[in-house]
């Protein structure tokens, strides 16, 4: 199971309407990449590469280093500054390290700062952020 401990965490953070998601993985791993086409597709920044999280009340929410926010990389391109949003609760993990085992996976889960969380398995799913777009308006159905 992963856990994530550490704070402020590395990997990248986005909100689709009122659901926030940490994109994490090995640097390379495309996070900056995700989160640049789901703002694209109308999602709104938190953090990219640093995400501090704060533990209160049974919920984990999400915010950028001060000298982080508002600014994400674009590979090849340069830093681009960006409204973003602070204190978003943290509802989905994004693992880019790891790739889906089936077409239609079972729920997982994963610990951050002791609470379970949605856990994604996202290497090479095709469309995904088109995908996490649609999930973060709806439901996901296992």
């Amino acid at each position: 199971m992963l856990t994530l401990e550490n704070n402020p965490v590395y990997g990248s953070a986005i909100a689709v309407g009122g659901r926030g998601f940490l994109i994490r993985g090995a640097s390379g791993s495309g996070k900056s990449g995700l989160v640049l086409q789901m703002m694209a597709l109308g999602a709104d920044l938190i953090s990219d590469d640093q995400v501090i999280m704060e533990r209160s009340a049974g919920t984990i929410t999400m915010s950028a280093p001060q000298t982080l926010a508002g600014k994400i990389e674009a590979r090849f391109v340069g830093i681009l500054n960006v409204p973003s949003r602070q204190n978003v609760v943290l509802n989905h993990v994004i693992d880019l390290d790891v790739d889906s085992q089936a077409q239609l996976p079972q729920l997982q889960y994963c610990e951050v700062l002791g609470l379970r969380i949605d856990l994604i398995n996202g290497r090479n799913v095709p469309n995904l952020a088109s995908i996490l777009m649609i999930f973060g308006r709806t439901e996901r159905h296992c």
